[in-house]
């Protein structure tokens, strides 16, 4: 399996198996639920290593009709994680730092990135900023997750 790559729907039990470390939970919503609210522009994609599923996320290219502070031509990031048997490999950053190209093998013309994360969140914080996400110095105070830093990568 390539780094990133899209969901495919016979992959659903392995992405069910994936699992969030404790600190993470909060942050994230049940994978179930999540792969039930998927629909064509809302696409989920997987994070590998090796032959296996390490991480997945989401991208969202109605994200700036939800969310006023996103541009009409970005996207939203949202759901990014990397199961906890994985964590610590460099996988979540080199996955951030691919993201530019693989969006754009994809086909999707977005000129930016957007996401929200959690201001409590002090391991995502800079591991986003490390991979050339730039704080808005805006705070999202919708949803239930609290308090949320805007972060944008221009593409």
């Amino acid at each position: 399996m390539t780094l990133l790559t899209p969901y495919r729907p016979e992959q659903r039990e392995r992405v069910l198996a994936l699992s969030l470390h404790e600190a993470q939970q909060p942050y994230v919503a049940p994978m179930a639920q999540t792969l039930a609210e998927l629909h064509p522009r809302l696409s989920a994609h997987l994070i590998g290593h090796g032959e296996q599923i390490a991480g997945f996320f989401l991208i969202d290219r109605d994200y700036a009709q939800r969310y006023p502070f996103a541009s009409a031509d970005s996207v939203g990031l949202r759901s990014f994680f990397v199961d906890q048997r994985f964590q610590g490999m460099g996988l979540a950053k080199r996955s951030l730092q691919a993201l530019p190209a693989y969006l754009q093998a994809q086909g999707m013309a977005a000129t930016a990135v957007f996401l929200t994360v959690n201001c409590k969140n002090a391991a995502a914080i800079p591991l986003y900023r490390q991979c050339g996400f730039a704080d808005t110095g805006e705070l999202y105070l919708g949803g239930g997750y609290g308090p949320q830093h805007i972060m944008r990568l221009a593409l």
